[in-house]
């Protein structure tokens, strides 16, 4: 008989301790995808590289130390996507309102909406207990609170 399965411990560990890893890679991996999607719009508008576009080279760089830190077994990681995620907050604000006034500025706008669905779906999210998540509640209009509707699906016919 092997070694597995004289101790059932030892092999759930390496089994979870493989999966962690695995999990730890295919997030960082995903952030790689969502920078080569940044690269794209940048390159769409531009015709330069994200790192070289003025506008761009922030959230590449954070995107990259991102991926960097998430794929080291150091601890970082949580840091970085919380830095992450508040600068992809900033820029998808800021490009909301150039997108109101431009109509190119909206393929930038769906680049950035993309990275952050992506890693929404890689479980990459912002700790709703930190004091930057917490501070972008909805704006208030004449002394209420403006809440955001939620999109509901119907089914169509036809």
């Amino acid at each position: 008989m092997s070694d597995q399965s004289q101790d059932p411990e030892a092999s759930v560990e390496a089994a979870l301790a493989r999966a962690r890893d695995h999990l730890r890679n295919a997030v960082s991996e995903g952030i790689e995808a969502g920078r080569a999607l940044l690269d794209a719009a940048s390159l769409a508008t531009s015709g330069a590289r994200a790192s070289e576009h003025p506008t761009f080279a922030t959230a590449d760089r954070w995107l990259h130390q991102a991926s960097r830190g998430i794929a080291s077994e150091t601890g970082e990681a949580s840091a970085l996507i919380e830095a992450v995620a508040e600068a992809l907050d900033a820029e998808i604000e800021r490009w909301e309102a150039r997108a109101a006034k431009d109509p190119d500025a909206r393929a930038v706008l769906r680049a950035f909406l993309g990275v952050r669905e992506l890693l929404w779906e890689l479980g990459v999210r912002r700790d709703p207990k930190s004091p930057a998540a917490r501070s972008k509640t909805p704006k208030k209009r004449g002394g209420r609170r403006v809440r955001r509707r939620n999109v509901t699906r119907v089914p169509v016919e036809g």
